[in-house]
């Protein structure tokens, strides 16, 4: 059974408990249900949060990769570099 068919069980047996006259019983099912979508909406943020700044990590390191990058280059083609030796450090390939 998947998370939403277990929540509707547990639902199901409130309202049943509760049809039973059992009010305590319902009312202590209906707030574990609810304590458990609580849960699951917290972990699902969380996760969305924490891969939005794992994205976040990434585009910055790959920011600074690139801009080093064309700083080289910059500097390789003020100096008079060869093309080769230009095209290699556009390409992000190590100097031989």
């Amino acid at each position: 059974m998947n998370t939403a068919g277990t929540l509707r069980a547990l639902v199901a047996e409130a309202n049943q408990k509760l049809r039973e006259g059992d009010a305590a019983e319902a009312e202590r099912h209906a707030k574990a249900v609810s304590a458990i979508v609580r849960a699951e909406r917290d972990v699902a943020e969380y996760v969305a949060a924490s891969e939005a700044q794992q994205v976040e990590d990434d585009e910055e390191v790959l920011r600074a990769e690139f801009m080093e990058r064309l700083h080289r280059l910059a500097a390789a083609e003020r100096a008079g570099a060869p093309v080769d030796v230009l095209e290699r450090i556009a390409a992000g390939k190590p100097s031989p």
